[in-house]
């Protein structure tokens, strides 16, 4: 009997519901969305960086989210979600030094007030990995001068926006940035300056430090000013985190460097200056040598990503212990997944772990799904499928996938009913061992022009408990 009782214990702890104040969101961001944006990456692209480019019919127009924002609304308010998270594009409304663009910001309003009709709330990010051509002209984060103008730019879309934004996003993936763009050199400007430039001991800095620390000093400076106006606003970051490991000991030696660099460095230069902890995950980055590895015995998304539902659940323990008491929202979490296979198991084991952090009494508030529609992926082009909705490029229309009425069913009972996690489970086995499309090569960085075909894996990824 009390085995029994046990295990019945056991069951109802997943199915019981999320809280009523908890918050379940999608997420998009305007240089992936937008159209007529005549920004760095339709300049990137242009060029021939990013991958599949040439082989998409008008991809400089992204979703249309500029024009017809509605498209995008309608299917969030169908879906049900609570909030919305979408950005402000830095060029767009300031499309030079110290020069507001007053239409441009009248059309972002117009675009904030379709959502707030549709009852959900807004997050909103101020910079989501790009900047304005004049920027990036004057040295972009590497030039102190930026700070001073993303103050600017930034306080005024607190002014003009403060009545309309229920959560604030200074940066997105600011370490994530510094690394695409001045390191490794695959993100616009495209500065090959090399893993020297990330070093980080003590007063010793590498270049991309520098810019990632000047950003965050940015983040405190529009904090500050911004709550001096406005104290009731709620302001954050949309900050990533991985598990970052490896296989072996001294690989993972190297990891824990790298966790401190890319998972700490930027919350505990913005410490006091955040009303939540916002993060963004996507999984675990396998270390080996000087490189991101791809196992056979792990599962992935199409981006390359592994699968690592744990550590979420790790990261959320451990936010809490370093950052007590301070709410916490995950920004993002989605997985490219262009068949629908797995994507359903993946969102409800994710969850599943969050709700045993929150039982556990980690403050978790929200939860948003990367991305609610595909879209352009940064130098990966549109060969990742991340969305609850596929497009077909030709025509622009949308399909919902099995996943979108998932997740909404969550949303509608705000629980995970253990059969239907079952079920999900089920479908994910019947594709192990099969061929799935794939667009990241093995150094875990190139991109392909168009999916490959890779095995699925035979793991067990679901949520474990009292694993670490």
């Amino acid at each position: 009997m009390n085995i029994l009782l046990i295990i019945l214990l056991h069951v109802l702890a997943f199915s019981s519901p999320f809280p009523t104040d908890f918050d379940f969101g999608v997420a998009n961001a305007p240089g992936q969305t937008e159209d007529r944006l005549q920004d760095i990456w339709a300049d990137w692209g242009a060029l021939g960086n990013i991958r599949s480019w040439q082989f998409v019919v008008n991809p400089a127009n992204r979703l249309e989210f500029w024009t017809k924002p509605e498209t995008e609304i309608d299917l969030a308010s169908n879906l049900g979600v609570s909030a919305f998270r979408l950005g402000v594009d830095w060029g767009r409304v300031m499309p030079s030094k110290n020069k507001f663009d007053d239409e441009a910001i009248a059309r972002y309003r117009e675009i904030l007030l379709k959502i707030k009709k549709k009852n959900m709330k807004v997050m909103l990010t101020l910079w989501h990995h790009s900047v304005p051509k004049w920027i990036q002209e004057q040295g972009g984060w590497h030039n102190p001068e930026t700070k001073k103008d993303f103050i600017k730019f930034s306080l005024r879309m607190v002014k003009e926006f403060k009545d309309d934004v229920d959560w604030w996003i200074t940066f997105n993936e600011a370490n994530v940035w510094v690394t695409m763009a001045y390191s490794i050199g695959i993100w616009p400007p495209g500065e090959k300056s090399g893993p020297l430039s990330l070093v980080a001991l003590g007063p010793l800095r590498g270049d991309s430090v520098k810019a990632l620390d000047l950003m965050s000093d940015a983040h405190n400076e529009v904090y500050k000013q911004s709550h001096a106006i406005f104290p009731l606003i709620k302001m954050g970051l949309a900050h990533n985190m991985a598990n970052y490991t490896s296989k072996n000991f001294f690989d993972r030696l190297k990891a824990s460097f790298i966790d401190d660099l890319m998972n700490w460095r930027f919350p505990e230069k913005t410490r006091g200056h955040v009303d939540f902890f916002g993060f963004n995950y996507y999984g675990a980055e396998w270390i080996s040598g000087s490189q991101i590895a791809l196992h056979s015995d792990e599962e992935y998304s199409e981006a390359g990503r592994a699968i690592d539902v744990n550590g979420l659940y790790n990261l959320l323990h451990k936010i809490h212990l370093r950052f007590p008491g301070l709410p916490i929202i995950i920004t993002e979490n989605g997985i490219a997944d262009a068949n629908d296979s797995i994507r359903g198991s993946y969102l409800i084991e994710h969850l599943v772990a969050i709700k045993k952090a929150l039982d556990e009494g980690v403050p978790v508030k929200g939860y948003f799904v990367w991305s609610l529609t595909d879209n352009l992926e940064w130098s990966d082009g549109y060969c990742p499928k991340f969305g609850l909705v596929e497009v077909d490029r030709q025509t622009m229309s949308r399909k919902r996938r099995s996943s979108f009425n998932l997740y909404r069913s969550i949303i509608q009972s705000r629980e995970i009913h253990p059969d239907v996690r079952g079920a999900e489970w089920v479908k994910v086995k019947s594709f192990q061992g099969k061929d799935r499309p794939f667009c990241r090569g093995e150094d875990g960085i190139t991109a392909f022009d168009a999916a490959r075909a890779r095995k699925f894996s035979n793991k067990d990824w679901r949520f474990q408990e009292n694993v670490d």
